[in-house]
C-alpha cells in the first residue's frame, strides 16, 4: 500500500505532460555521454591513434635564421684612408693657392709662401682631427656631419689668419690666405658629401659595423643592445647561452639562438668579427667554461670589463667594443693604419707584378696546356682569414686526372702525378704566381701564413687536429710568402712536429707583423727560394 501511495504521489508531483519514460530517456543520455567520454579518453591514450595537434607556442630562432653580411670593410682602415685623402687635398689646394698669391708680390717669395702654406695645412688638418670629422657614426645625418665640417673649416680659417697676422705681419697677405682657406673649405665640403654618401650605403649593407655575437643572455647584454639601438656602432647578430631553457627568445630584437655547440657548428662563424662574453663578474666559473670551448677559434674574443657594469658607463663600454679596446684575450689587433698600408702595398705591388710579368705568365700557361691536357690554372679550396674558405689560383703542375683538391696526399720526391713543366714551376715556385689575382681580390696578402688546403692531411690525420692552436694562424689573411717560409718551413708537412713548427712561426709573424717587417720578408723570399734544395715542392 505504501509503494502504491508513493507512486501516486510521484505522478502527482510530475509536471503536466511529463511521463515516467522521460526519466529513463534522461538516464540513457547520461550513460551515452559517459560512454563517449570514456571512448575519447581511450582513444587519447591509444598509441598511433592520437591526432596530432599543432604546437602553437612561439618557436625560438636558430642560427639558420641569422643573416650574416659576408662582404665587410674595416672601418678603422677606411677612416685612415679618408684622413690621408683629406691631408692630400688640403695640402695641394692650400700650397697652390698660397704660392700663386705670393709669387711676384713679396720679396721673400720662397720662404713666405712655404711658411704660410705649412701653417695653413697644419691648422686645417688639426681642426678636422679635433672635431672628429672622420668619425662617421652610423646614426649621424648628412646635415650633422656637414655642420661638423663647417665648424672645423671656418675655425681653421680664422685661426690661420689670426696666427699669420700676429707672427708674420711683413709677409701677411690676407687676400691670398683667405682665398686659399676658402678653397680648402670648399674642397672639404665636396669631399665629405661624397664620403658620407658612400659610407651611408656601406652602413645600409651592414658592411662597416663589426659583426658581433654575445655569449650570455645577461643584464650586460641587454644594456649594450639598448645603447647600440641608438648608436648602431655594432652589428649584434645573435646571443648564445648554455642555459637556454631559462633564456628569453630575444633581447630587444636580438635573438637568443642556441648554445655554444650551435655556435661552433655554425657555417657562418668565419664571418663573425668578434665574440663578446657578457657574463657578470661573479660568474667566473661560467666564464672559464665559455672560454675553454671557444679559445681555439680564430675569431677575436673579448670580455665586457667589470669596471663598466654600471648603466652610466654603457656608452663608454660600447665604444670600447666597437673599437676592440675591451679586455681582449685573443692577442693584438692590427690598427686601421696598418690594415690600410698593408692593403695599399698588396694592391700596388701585386698589380705592378701582374702587369710586368703578364708575358711570362701567358707563356707558362701555354706551355702547361701543351705539356698535358687540361686547364693552365688550378683552383683549390683553402682556409683563409677566420677560417673562411676561398679558391686559391695556381698554375697546374700535375696531370689533370690526378688533381687533389683536398691535398689528401702531399707531394713526395719523384711524384708521378707531377708533369715535366710542373717540376720546374714547383721548384722555382712559379706555380704560385697566379695567387697575385687572389691578392688583388683581397682574399690573400703578399705576406702572411700560407693557406693550407681544406682537409689537408699529415700522414693519415687531418693537419688541424695535430696542433691545438692550429686555427690561430687564420687570425689574418694568408700570404703568398711568410715568416715560416723564409725560415725553412716550406712544402709538405710530414708529421706533427712539422705542423707545430709552422704554426709557431705563423703565430710569431702575426705578433710581429708590420709594413716594414713585410718588406723584409719579401726581400728575403727570393734568396730563400733559390737556396732551398731540401724541401720538396
Amino acid at each position: 500500500m505504501l509503494n502504491k501511495k508513493n507512486s501516486v504521489e510521484a505522478k502527482r508531483d510530475m509536471p503536466m505532460g511529463e511521463t515516467p519514460s522521460r526519466g529513463n530517456d534522461q538516464k540513457r543520455k547520461t550513460d551515452v555521454r559517459r560512454t563517449e567520454q570514456l571512448d575519447a579518453f581511450s582513444e587519447a591514450i591509444r598509441p598511433g591513434l592520437k591526432k596530432h595537434q599543432p604546437d602553437r607556442r612561439r618557436k625560438r630562432k636558430t642560427v639558420s635564421d641569422i643573416n650574416v653580411p659576408q662582404k665587410q670593410t674595416n672601418m678603422n682602415a677606411l677612416r685612415f684612408a679618408l684622413r690621408v685623402s683629406d691631408i692630400f687635398w688640403i695640402t695641394a689646394v692650400i700650397a697652390l693657392a698660397v704660392w700663386n698669391g705670393y709669387i711676384g708680390i713679396n720679396e721673400k717669395n720662397v720662404i713666405a709662401p712655404i711658411a704660410a702654406a705649412l701653417l695653413g695645412m697644419g691648422v686645417f688638418i688639426s681642426m678636422l682631427f679635433i672635431n672628429r670629422a672622420h668619425r662617421f657614426a652610423p646614426a649621424e645625418t648628412l646635415n650633422q656631419h656637414m655642420k661638423t665640417i663647417f665648424v672645423a673649416a671656418f675655425s681653421a680659417l680664422g685661426l690661420w689668419l689670426t696666427i699669420a697676422l700676429i707672427t708674420r705681419p711683413d709677409t701677411f697677405l690676407p687676400d691670398a690666405l683667405a682665398k686659399a682657406g676658402l678653397g680648402a673649405s670648399a674642397v672639404l665640403f665636396i669631399l665629405h658629401i661624397l664620403y658620407h654618401t658612400q659610407i651611408k650605403r656601406l652602413h645600409a649593407r651592414r658592411a662597416l659595423a663589426p659583426t658581433i655575437v654575445m655569449l650570455g643572455a645577461t643584464e650586460s647584454a641587454r644594456r649594450i643592445i639598448e645603447e647600440n639601438a641608438k648608436t648602431k656602432d655594432l652589428n649584434i647578430l645573435a646571443i648564445f647561452d648554455e642555459r637556454l631553457a631559462r633564456a628569453p627568445h630575444n633581447i630587444h630584437g636580438v635573438p637568443v639562438v642556441g648554445k655554444i655547440k650551435d655556435l661552433l657548428e655554425w657555417d657562418q662563424l668565419p664571418y663573425i668579427n668578434q665574440i663578446v662574453v657578457t657574463l657578470p663578474k661573479i660568474a667566473q666559473t661560467r666564464k672559464k667554461e665559455f672560454v675553454e670551448q671557444i679559445r681555439l677559434l680564430p675569431n677575436r674574443i673579448a670580455f665586457v670589463v667589470d669596471e663598466f657594469e654600471d648603466l652610466n658607463h654603457v656608452q663608454q663600454r660600447l665604444s670600447q667594443i666597437a673599437e676592440v679596446g675591451m679586455l681582449d684575450i685573443s692577442g693584438k689587433q692590427m690598427s686601421g693604419r696598418h690594415v690600410a698600408v698593408k692593403r695599399l702595398m698588396d694592391v700596388v705591388i701585386a698589380g705592378t707584378a701582374l702587369i710586368v710579368l703578364s708575358p711570362i705568365l701567358i707563356a707558362i700557361g701555354l706551355m702547361i696546356k701543351k705539356g698535358s691536357p687540361g686547364p693552365a690554372l688550378f683552383k683549390q679550396p683553402r682556409h683563409g682569414f677566420n677560417n673562411r674558405v676561398f679558391d686559391v689560383y695556381k698554375f697546374r703542375s700535375m696531370r689533370n686526372d690526378a688533381a687533389d683538391l683536398e691535398a689528401a696526399q702531399q707531394t713526395v720526391a719523384g711524384d708521378a702525378r707531377v708533369t715535366k713543366i710542373g717540376r720546374f714551376i714547383r721548384k722555382t715556385s712559379i706555380d704560385e704566381l697566379p695567387q697575385l689575382i687572389n691578392v688583388i681580390k683581397g682574399e690573400m696578402s703578399l705576406v702572411g701564413p700560407r693557406p693550407h688546403a681544406v682537409g689537408m692531411r699529415t700522414g693519415e690525420t687531418e693537419s688541424y687536429k695535430l696542433v691545438e692552436e692550429y686555427a690561430h694562424r687564420h687570425k689574418m689573411k694568408p700570404g703568398m710568402t711568410g715568416w715560416a717560409q723564409i725560415n725553412g718551413s716550406r712544402g709538405p708537412l710530414h708529421n706533427a712536429a712539422d705542423v707545430e713548427r709552422r704554426v709557431t712561426l705563423d703565430m710569431e709573424y702575426i705578433e710581429r707583423c708590420s709594413p716594414l717587417f713585410d718588406l723584409m720578408v719579401m726581400l728575403k723570399t727570393l734568396p730563400c727560394l733559390l737556396g732551398d734544395s731540401e724541401n720538396i715542392r
